[in-house]
């Protein structure tokens, strides 16, 4: 995301999305109550009578007060919210959705920007949004899956058929340059910091032989003993990739979830919104986790401003603050009611 104009005097940042993990960032800086100003295109009707009228879709610059904010699967944002300004022909008060993809511009105004949602931007406007292509493959099976910030999403599959008594070197041969072609299409698709081959040893060489130098410099090799979609949670892991993911969100997720399930039993946990607010009154927490049903849900009922005042709480006394997305996380941190936090003592 490119920060076109920050003006938090006055409350406004206009901003150019150019990565689809820039949409997810913008979920949690987006809220009831925000305006948003972007070009946008609207149906109209033109004509003063029945026979004459047609309807048009017209471009112009509206002004929204948002009221709900969507990520739909097709990597589209959209805001809903009633007009405050546009041209004559759009009245104030009727509903309209800006649907927010990449390479679009906006402006967005808060009456004011905290220092946490100033932190969230600036995580925002500094995620390079690095994704890992993992590859596993074997004699004829090839499975591609990017990780991303947002989680794990497997993208292409290769199979080759064999007949059992072909020579392996001739007979893997078309699979491997297959693969090495789908390397560099996500090389030029894709901002690829990292690639993990994950083989069994046996066939390892017949990709790691073939690859060029500059591959070679951002590539690691893993032992893995079958090709399937579960296997990527296991590969994260492996202490031979915790270097590469270090900055990876789905494994801080998980490190936060392994961290708030031991220290469970030990009573260094509060959950649910009443215990975590007490806790974070009291200065006690240190690490707080929030799924994004937790968050949404507080939107639709209104007491996002609570959560937004106990977030502040929680940074003003050194707490960090994780907006948790992935699949697995969320579930074990929604079971314990979507907002959890690890404490610094025990409370009462």
């Amino acid at each position: 995301m490119i920060p076109l104009k920050k003006d938090f005097q006055h409350g406004n940042v206009s901003l150019k999305v150019t990565l689809s993990d820039d949409l997810w960032y913008l979920t949690h800086l987006i809220a009831p109550g925000d305006e948003m100003t972007m070009k946008t295109e609207r149906k109209l009707k033109i004509g003063s009578s029945e026979t004459n009228a047609k309807n048009v879709r017209k471009q112009m610059v509206l002004t929204l007060r948002i009221e709900s904010i969507d990520l739909s699967e097709a990597e589209e944002l959209r805001t809903k919210g009633i007009v405050l300004s546009g041209p004559e022909e759009v009245p104030h008060g009727v509903y309209h959705t800006f649907g927010i993809r990449i390479n679009d511009s906006f402006t967005l105004h808060k009456n004011v920007w905290s220092p946490l949602l100033i932190d969230r931007l600036n995580e925002a406007l500094t995620n390079s949004a690095q994704t890992t292509l993992v590859v596993q493959y074997d004699r004829e099976h090839a499975l591609f899956s990017l990780i991303k910030q947002t989680g794990i999403k497997h993208v292409a599959e290769l199979k080759v058929t064999v007949p059992k008594k072909q020579y392996v070197q001739s007979a893997n041969t078309s699979l491997y340059e297959q693969i090495l072609v789908k390397v560099n299409d996500y090389l030029q698709t894709h901002k690829i910091s990292g690639i993990v081959f994950a083989s069994a040893d046996f066939w390892r060489p017949y990709v790691q032989e073939k690859l060029p130098a500059t591959l070679k410099r951002i590539s690691t090799f893993i032992s893995t003993p079958e090709v399937a979609k579960s296997s990527v949670r296991k590969l994260l892991m492996r202490p031979e990739l915790h270097q590469l993911f270090a900055n990876q969100r789905l494994q801080k997720e998980q490190a936060f979830v392994a961290l708030v399930l031991k220290k469970l039993d030990a009573d260094f946990v509060s959950y649910g919104f009443s215990d975590v607010q007490k806790a974070s009154k009291a200065g006690a927490i240190q690490e707080l986790g929030v799924t994004e049903k937790f968050l949404d849900q507080s939107k639709q009922d209104e007491s996002y401003n609570q959560l937004d005042d106990m977030l502040k709480t929680v940074h003003a006394a050194k707490g960090k603050v994780l907006f948790l997305h992935t699949e697995e996380a969320t579930k074990i941190i929604n079971g314990l009611g979507g907002i959890v936090g690890i404490l610094r003592w025990k409370t009462e």
